[in-house]
C-alpha cells in the first residue's frame, strides 16, 4: 500500500465517529419538543412535594361542601354489623358538622360510629388543621418515584410522622403531578386510636368534585385485645360543591334521600 493509500486510511478512521454523532442529533431533532421536556422534567424534592401538597390542601379548605356519608362497621369475632347515614356539612370558619340520618344494627357499633363522628368533627375545628397538615413540620417524607393511579401520573411519597398523633398516617400517599392533590393514602395511623380498636391500617380515595378535592371512598382494619378485628368502610356521595361568593343552600336532611 502506498503512503498515500495510507494516508487516506487513516483519515477515515479518524472520522468514523461523526456520522454516528451526526445521526443521533437528526434524531434527537425529530423528536417532539414536548416530548423531551416530559423526559428532562426536574423532580422536585420531597419537602417541596409536600409544601405543594399543603398549599392544595389549604384551597380546598377554603371551600364550603355538603354530602351523605355512609359508615359501614363490621367487627369480626362478635359477628356484629351496624350501618350508619349522616349528612356532612362543612364550613371553612367552623369545621365539619355531622348529622346521623339514619343507623341500623348493633348498638355498640353505632355507639363506635357516633365517637368516631365526634372526634372528627373536633379535628376539623380550624385551630386543630395545622396538627396533621401534610407538611415537613409534621412528616418526613420520601419521593419512591412516579406511578400511574386512576389514570394520573403521580409521584410515590413514603411518609413518616414526625411525632405520634392517631392524626398522622405512616405509610404512603400517592400525589398527582400535575395538580399535587392527593389521589391515594395507605398506611396506618402514628399512634393507637384507643384501647378498644388499637392502630388502624386505612386506605383512603380522593376524586376531583368540581375543581375541589375530596374523599372517595376509606377503608380501614383496626384489632383491638376486646373487640378483636374490626372493619370500616365509608361511602361518600351526593357532594354538593357550595361557592363562596354565591353559596347554594345544603338541602334539608328531611329531604335527603337514602339509599336502598
Amino acid at each position: 500500500m502506498t503512503t498515500g493509500h495510507l494516508k487516506q486510511a487513516r483519515g477515515r478512521e479518524r472520522y468514523h465517529p461523526w456520522p454516528l454523532q451526526n445521526g443521533v442529533f437528526l434524531l434527537l431533532s425529530c423528536v417532539p419538543s414536548c416530548l423531551l421536556t416530559t423526559t428532562l422534567r426536574p423532580q422536585p424534592t420531597s419537602d417541596e412535594i409536600l409544601a405543594k401538597v399543603l398549599n392544595k390542601n389549604f384551597k380546598s379548605q377554603a371551600v364550603p361542601y355538603s354530602g351523605l356519608r355512609e359508615y359501614r362497621l363490621r367487627n369480626v369475632r362478635f359477628a356484629k354489623e351496624a350501618t350508619v347515614l349522616v349528612q356532612v356539612s362543612y364550613r371553612p370558619d367552623v369545621g365539619t358538622k355531622y348529622a346521623v340520618m339514619e343507623s341500623s344494627g348493633s348498638t355498640k357499633l353505632i355507639e363506635i360510629v357516633e365517637k368516631l363522628l365526634a372526634s372528627e368533627a373536633d379535628a376539623s375545628k380550624p385551630t386543630r388543621l395545622a396538627e396533621y397538615e401534610f407538611s415537613p413540620r409534621n412528616y418526613e417524607a420520601c419521593l419512591r418515584g412516579t406511578e400511574r393511579v386512576t389514570g394520573r401520573t403521580c409521584y410515590v411519597i413514603e411518609l413518616v410522622p414526625k411525632h405520634k398523633s392517631k392524626y398522622l398516617i405512616r405509610g404512603t400517599a400517592w400525589v398527582d403531578r400535575d395538580s399535587y392533590a392527593v389521589v391515594r393514602l395507605d398506611g396506618v395511623t402514628a399512634a393507637s386510636v384507643s384501647m378498644w380498636v388499637g392502630a388502624p391500617h386505612i386506605q383512603l380515595e380522593f376524586g376531583e368534585i368540581d375543581g375541589v378535592w375530596l374523599p372517595t371512598h376509606t377503608g380501614a382494619v383496626s384489632s383491638g385485645l376486646f373487640l378483636g378485628t374490626s372493619e370500616l368502610e365509608i361511602r361518600y356521595t351526593d357532594y354538593l360543591i357550595r361557592d363562596v361568593d354565591h353559596q347554594v343552600a345544603s338541602r334539608d336532611p328531611d329531604s335527603v334521600q337514602t339509599r336502598p
